[in-house]
């Protein structure tokens, strides 16, 4: 069986709930990740631990919202769910509303994500604590709104959309986005 088959299958059982699925598919975007935390770590204030958990929120994207069928395969398209997911971090990180909360200077010196290495099956334990985090605290610690707009946002929908959907304004749609990101990062940080 072909990678993009085999991928196929495991998007499939990770959907529903398979854990031995998603292992294996954290095991393969890994190292995706990872290049992708590295390569723009260098552009902004954002930790690579920070850029790493992005890019594991842009791969739970891509899990939940990749077609069979399409012209790509999972893995192209988990990548590219991945370096959107962190270059939308970057931008929102540069905004003037948030140079204040990016001016810091990290405590630690030795970054978070020098450490992981796709090779490290400490890294994929890691990771996978780390997906299982989110996914809880989605589950427990978001509000009903809150809940539904991470849903509806790592399903793809825009802001605009998703204020159509739930019958919200934008900025309420961008409120409960930020707030969700807030608890996802307190949870995971714990």
């Amino acid at each position: 069986m072909s990678l993009s088959k085999d991928s196929d299958r495991l998007v499939e059982s990770a959907r529903s709930g398979d854990e031995q699925a998603m292992t294996e598919l954290i095991k393969l975007v890994m190292p995706v990740v990872e290049s992708e935390a590295g390569m723009a770590q260098t552009f902004g204030a954002v930790t690579g631990y920070d850029l790493v958990q992005e890019g594991m929120l842009g791969f739970l994207n891509a899990v939940f919202s990749y077609r069979e069928g399409g012209e790509a395969s999972f893995l192209t398209y988990a990548g590219v769910c991945i370096k959107n997911s962190i270059t939308s971090a970057l931008r929102a990180q540069g905004r003037k509303k948030h140079r204040p909360l990016n001016s810091y200077v990290p405590l630690d010196e030795l970054d978070s994500a020098d450490k992981l290495s796709e090779s490290d099956p400490e890294s994929v334990l890691s990771m996978e604590d780390n997906i299982a985090c989110i996914m809880r605290c989605i589950e427990q610690d978001l509000t009903e709104l809150e809940r539904r707009v991470i849903k509806l946002h790592i399903g793809g929908s825009s802001y605009e959309q998703t204020a159509q959907q739930l019958g919200i304004s934008t900025k309420s749609v961008d409120n409960a986005l930020t707030r969700a990101r807030k608890k996802i990062k307190a949870a995971s940080n714990t």
